[in-house]
């Protein structure tokens, strides 16, 4: 910014020379011949002289669009060619000759062009006439396009038009306001006599998206024209998606059941309600009915009307979903609209439109439009596997089969296609756990980490041009959509190369993550469970009116009563915590005692901060008399368990000058330390206990033999029982908040509900503090023997301290985004191996671990899965690209009917799409190629 408002005053001033003569001085003479008097100069050429009406328009005989200004009454204003008497010879681009017969047209025709609006002079040529080249094609071949077919009076550039689409691609320009931009550069102060020429400009636009996208899809190589184009035939494909006979090898059809899912089409289908059309009673076809993304009009109306009485798929529902974009669309008001949305179908890994995909809906997504809209674009598929993705599929998919068998034979799937349904993952969340667990596609085997809502990203993408599409026509607004709909597939056709990289980043790694703590989860239960559970999912996968085991099974939760009598009985445990028995007072007995000890100096720290929080808060709450007397009795109480926990000190501190007779010199330094500081006798919860594993190695060789060893057998078992006590405790917090989120209503019982949770946090706050001390024993303690033993206790970070499931994982990650269930990693808490646990077993608990352990299997083989998929989907993208550049270089010769002229502009037209569809295979495995040989992939392109 301090550079520029330096340099801001030069651009202003050079901008400003702009508008005079330069180092040029009045009076002007042209540069051409010298004369004087009315001097003009050229602002869109590069030479910057002055001329004369006579020298101007001799250079600009074959650039009648150049913008012309005059200077006059010491200013240059705006003037043209056209008022200098330019006329524009048409029929002789190609060569110098003069026209010998040329027809001079009464009225200057209006060209259209991107540096604004002319009025041009324009002579045809009648000695071209007899060669059979209409005026049309002279002007086409001048490179502008015709507004009317006979006389035209005005025409578009080529230029502009391109423009045009490629603007209102990327940013949703309409023609209105392309039009006027235009205007208004010819004459922004509106003082010219400009002829409106909005209707004329938007009839071009829409005959030139249409000849375009017939060009680009080879129809001008058809020696059977134009008007044989098939359905589909002008769509971009996905170059990523299984075509048989295209990309795929000859054998895919045998292909064994766990590799089927490479060979499979991904499609996601959904409804959209903002590309509606006003009912204005006008009835015209499109230019390219059914050519591109949507299906042919006439027979899809006769399909609905031959099943108008069919109800809407959400009319009647038994899922428990959320979702209600349905209800919206038949809202009162939309009875005067045409079309009231769009059903839509695309390619779910890569969001490319698929060809006759796309269907206008009348009132609602009703069966009968969105069965027709998917089976249309099914219709010549070759595939064996089918994933088919749709936020309703609970509902749609039911009545699929019996829809299907009244449908004509063409509609119908080949009974060799299997078919897949799932609901998209982020509309999965708003319908019920048996649909969550039934069609998720983090569930289904061979759905690698599709996530199904890619037709959203069509909606959004599309949904800019509502507002102009909805004042259309009906045939122009089809025809707008489907160079959208195209515009958006080549967008992402030349994008895949990165997208496809990005994908296998992520995944590669991935991939081991998950590998490796499903690993680590299996080895830590029972084999026998494992295999149980193991047998338990692929019957549920091989076929799923088997028991779903990602379903868990409907429990009544833990009542605040059983949660009440459980934290007493803890707590009574606690208090009967007691006096040490001096019988058989073994190493190992010592030992015990000394952790017990350390285990009560803690309990008391965590609750004097506990209290002091609480009595502070309680002042600030102005109830400083009932806390006074809780304080009173609180304090008594404490006081009375230190002097217990000072005389068992005593006790136990004569044992420890028997076993560790080095800790007595300790002792007396931090005695004569305390007299020194005058700091008065030490509470006994901040005594020293000095165990083995708080001296240092030159003082435990001065203990009794082998009882630094027997400390830390000790503490490995503390450390497992502490991760043990933080499952059950986290557990309990769970099924405690799952009964409270069911049953507990209220104020007061809620706040009753909210302290019982509070003293479950204290309990796992305890609980981690106490694992955390005894790792750093361990660590203290350990040797090179016990390498295994030590890597097997983590760092307990508070982010570790998490439940099973997602409800009880739902955090953030580093950059504040919600973990999805794809990417979720259990804790390492509840993936190592610490033995079995004590007591009777839990079976919501077994429940929880068993649907747990599931997910995790589901979560390493979709990644997995995804791995060997975009493998395959980078192998497919360029044998696609080299199959198309070669059905290209094939249609540069089908057509021998015209002349030599036409051919050369057909082979090179041919020739240029496979140079460049070959310049993007090149371009995309150059891109790709790196990673892969560093993650030992075997590429053989």
């Amino acid at each position: 910014v301090f550079e520029w408002s330096k340099l801001r005053d030069s651009f202003l001033d050079e901008l400003l020379r702009l508008d005079g003569l330069g180092s040029q001085q009045a009076p002007l003479s042209c540069h051409g011949c010298g004369a004087a008097g009315n001097i003009f100069r050229c602002v869109d050429c590069r030479d910057t002289g002055f001329y004369c009406s006579a020298c101007l328009c001799k250079e600009h005989s074959r650039l009648p669009l150049h913008r012309i200004e005059q200077w006059d009454e010491g200013y240059f204003k705006k003037s043209s060619l056209h008022s200098l008497g330019l006329r524009f010879q048409l029929g002789h681009d190609d060569t110098d000759a003069h026209c010998t017969h040329p027809v001079k047209t009464h009225e200057p025709m209006t060209i259209i062009d991107v540096s604004g609006i002319h009025r041009v002079h324009v002579d045809f040529c009648e000695c071209f006439v007899s060669n059979g080249v209409p005026r049309r094609a002279q002007l086409l071949r001048a490179r502008w396009w015709p507004a009317t077919i006979d006389r035209p009076q005005t025409a578009v550039t080529l230029n502009a038009l391109e423009l045009f689409l490629q603007l209102t691609l990327q940013s949703k320009l309409n023609v209105y306001d392309f039009y006027l931009a235009l205007a208004h550069l010819s004459d922004n102060w509106e003082t010219l006599d400009l002829k409106h020429r909005y209707t004329e400009i938007s009839r071009c636009i829409h005959e030139y998206r249409h000849i375009m996208m017939a060009k680009r899809g080879a129809r001008g190589h058809d020696p059977e024209g134009i008007n044989a184009t098939k359905p589909g035939e002008c769509a971009v494909e996905c170059p990523a998606c299984p075509q048989p006979g295209r990309n795929l090898p000859e054998n895919f059809s045998s292909a064994s059941q766990s590799e089927r899912f490479k060979y499979a089409l991904f499609l996601a289908m959904d409804a959209n309600f903002k590309l509606k059309l006003k009912e204005r009673g006008i009835k015209d076809a499109p230019l390219g009915d059914g050519w591109g993304y949507f299906v042919p009009s006439v027979p899809y109306k006769d399909h609905l009307a031959t099943y108008k009485g069919q109800q809407e798929i959400c009319e009647t529902t038994s899922c428990q979903s959320e979702l209600r974009a349905v209800d919206h669309a038949n809202l009162r008001g939309n009875q005067k609209l045409a079309v009231n949305g769009v059903g839509g179908v695309n390619c779910s890994r890569h969001a490319l439109n698929r060809p006759v995909g796309f269907g206008d809906l009348q009132r609602g997504e009703k069966y009968c439009n969105m069965d027709y809209i998917v089976l249309s674009t099914l219709e010549k598929a070759e595939i064996k596997t089918l994933y088919l993705s749709y936020d309703i599929a609970c509902q749609w998919f039911k009545n699929l089969p019996t829809h299907i068998e009244s449908y004509p034979l063409r509609l119908q799937l080949t009974p060799t296609i299997l078919v897949i349904v799932a609901i998209p993952k982020l509309h999965l969340e708003g319908h019920g756990p048996e649909c969550q667990a039934q069609y998720s596609l983090n569930f289904i085997p061979g759905s690698a980490r599709t996530c199904g809502e890619s037709i959203e990203q069509i909606w959004s993408g599309q949904n800019t041009v509502a507002m102009s599409t909805r004042e259309m026509t009906p045939g122009n607004r089809q025809d707008t959509l489907d160079c959208h709909l195209g515009g958006w597939n080549h967008r992402k056709v030349v994008g895949l190369g990165t997208r496809l990289l990005a994908l296998m980043r992520d995944a590669v790694p991935m991939k081991a993550k998950h590998a490796k703590i499903f690993e680590e989860l299996s080895s830590s239960l029972p084999a026998a469970l494992v295999s149980k559970w193991v047998a338990m999912v692929e019957a549920w996968e091989a076929d799923n009116s088997q028991p779903n085991p990602y379903l868990a099974q409907p429990r009544n939760g833990t009542s605040l009563a059983a949660v009440k009598l459980d934290l007493a009985k803890q707590e009574a445990a606690d208090a009967a915590a007691g006096t040490i028995s001096l019988h058989e007072v073994t190493a190992s007995v010592f030992l015990s005692t000394g952790l017990e000890l350390e285990d009560q100096q803690y309990v008391f720290n965590f609750r004097s901060i506990i209290w002091t929080h609480i009595c502070r808060r309680r002042h600030l709450c102005a109830l400083m008399k009932a806390a006074s007397v809780n304080s009173i009795s609180e304090t008594t109480d404490i006081q009375q368990k230190l002097n217990a926990l000072e005389h068992r000190i005593k006790v136990w501190r004569k044992l420890q000058a028997i076993y560790m007779p080095a800790v007595t010199t300790l002792l007396e330094e931090d005695h004569a330390l305390v007299e020194d500081e005058n700091a008065g006798p030490v509470s006994p919860e901040d005594v020293n206990l000095y165990l083995p594993s708080d001296l240092p190695s030159n003082l435990q060789c001065r203990c009794s033999p082998t009882l630094a060893r027997k400390e830390f057998l000790l503490r490995v078992g503390q450390a497992d029982d502490c991760i043990l006590q933080l499952r059950r405790q986290l557990h309990m917090k769970a099924n405690l908040w799952n009964y409270r989120l069911n049953n507990v209503t209220g104020q007061r019982a809620t706040t009753r509900a909210r302290d019982i949770m509070d003293r479950f946090d204290q309990k796992i706050k305890q609980i981690a503090e106490k694992y955390r001390f005894a790792r750093l024993a361990i660590l203290a303690l350990a040797t090179e023997e016990d390498i295994d033993t030590v890597k097997r206790f983590e760092v307990l970070n508070d982010s570790d301290i998490k439940g099973l499931g997602r409800a009880d994982a739902d955090i953030l990650d580093d950059t504040d985004v919600r973990i999805s269930e794809g990417r979720r990693t259990m804790s390492w808490i509840w993936r190592v191996a610490v033995g079995n646990r004590d007591g009777e077993a839990d079976e919501d608990f077994d429940e929880d671990m068993k649907i747990e352990w599931m997910k995790t299997r589901a979560r390493a083989q979709r990644w997995d899965e995804e791995v060997s998929l975009v493998f395959e989907e980078m192998r497919r993208t360029l044998e696609f690209f080299e199959w198309r550049a070669t059905f290209w270089e094939m249609q540069a010769g089908r057509r021998t009917e015209i002349g030599t002229d036409f051919i050369s502009g057909l082979t090179a037209y041919a020739a240029k799409q496979a140079a460049g569809l070959r310049r993007l295979a090149r371009r995309f495995a150059t891109l790709w190629i790196l990673f892969l040989k560093k993650s030992s992939f075997s590429a053989p392109w």
